[in-house]
C-alpha cells in the first residue's frame, strides 16, 4: 500500500454492506435499539400495519437479517442481535461517541 492508497477497510465488500445497511434511518434505529435491548418487537402481527411497517417488514428487516446483523422470527415478530451484530455495533458506538464531531444534525 502506498501513501495514496486507502487502507483495505475502505475498499472491502464488508464495508460496502455496512454502509448500505446504515444508509436508511429505519435500519439504523433498529440496530441502535438492539444496543440497549437484547430483544425487540417492532410491531405485533395483530397491529394494523401502515406503510412504514410494511416497508420495515418487507425491506429493512430482511436486509438486516441477510447481512447477519439481526435474527428475526417472523412468526413472533421478535428481533435479536444476529451473528454479525458485533461488526455493526462497533460502528454504532463510534458514531455515538463522536456525534458532536459529525457534520449532521437531527434535522438534516
Amino acid at each position: 500500500m502506498t501513501d495514496n492508497e486507502p487502507p483495505d477497510v475502505f475498499t472491502s465488500s464488508r464495508m460496502d454492506r455496512l454502509m448500505e445497511v446504515l444508509s436508511k434511518q429505519q435500519r439504523r434505529v433498529i440496530l441502535y435499539r438492539l444496543k440497549r435491548d437484547d430483544r425487540l418487537q417492532p410491531f405485533q402481527e395483530s397491529d394494523a400495519l401502515d406503510n412504514t411497517d410494511i416497508e420495515l417488514y418487507h425491506v429493512h428487516l430482511p436486509q438486516l437479517e441477510a447481512a447477519g446483523y439481526i435474527d428475526w422470527n417472523r412468526e413472533t415478530g421478535t428481533v435479536m442481535k444476529g451473528p454479525q451484530y458485533d461488526e455493526v455495533e462497533t460502528f454504532l458506538t463510534l458514531i455515538e461517541n463522536h456525534a458532536d464531531e459529525l457534520l449532521v444534525t437531527a434535522d438534516e
